[in-house]
């Protein structure tokens, strides 16, 4: 009698303890998952705004480097007002902003050849400007070492896609292709430099 007790006890308690946990992964299921966003994405924004005002408030020499079609050359002087207007593109390729982050996927790698630490950032949705963004860290300082973002703009008649590099207080490069649904291409290549060394 002893031990049909104990085997009808044993019996109920996996019963119970079965239809708890069946009872749990339905609540999981079926609860909502917490949508607060906790993943840190490199902010490359602060990073160009320190730059910036670095440049602006340093009494630097800049010149600009402007090649069309790869062959024609102009260089001159560049004012502060030319630089920032200029720089605005960069500040402009913001992927940390609520609605865009989760359209990208980050990657994490180590570059033992040119000791790095590079943050990489994709996305697979063609209709957003930037396709991509790769932040190079100095492996022992931490600090950037480069940024290069790639964006493109599609349209009924053209694609267009630009090349953005910007290294830590040297220099930037703003490189844009056209391509024209005619099949005509034309190239701009912008090359900015406030590096007196």
């Amino acid at each position: 009698m002893k031990h049909l007790l104990l085997t009808i006890s044993i019996l109920s308690i996996i019963t119970i303890s079965c239809k708890n946990n069946k009872e749990n992964k339905a609540t999981k299921a079926t609860t909502p998952t917490n949508t607060v966003d906790t993943s840190h994405f490199f902010d490359t924004k602060s990073f160009f705004q320190t730059e910036i005002k670095d440049v602006t408030t340093t009494p630097y020499f800049m010149y600009i480097i402007t090649t069309r079609d790869e062959k024609k050359k102009d260089s001159s002087h560049l004012t502060t007002t030319e630089f920032v207007r200029l720089a605005q593109e960069f500040l402009a390729q913001d992927i940390t902003q609520k609605e865009l982050k989760p359209s990208y996927k980050e990657d994490v790698f180590r570059d033992l050849s040119t000791k790095s630490i590079t943050f990489s950032y994709s996305t697979k949705n063609k209709d957003l400007d930037v396709q991509n963004i790769d932040v190079l860290l100095d492996e022992e300082s931490n600090k950037v070492k480069f940024i290069f973002i790639r964006s493109q703009k599609i349209s009924k008649d053209s694609t267009i896609i630009t090349q953005l590099n910007w290294k830590r207080a040297k220099n930037f490069l703003i490189n844009r292709a056209v391509l024209k649904s005619d099949g005509t291409k034309y190239s701009t290549q912008q090359f900015v430099s406030w590096d007196n060394d």
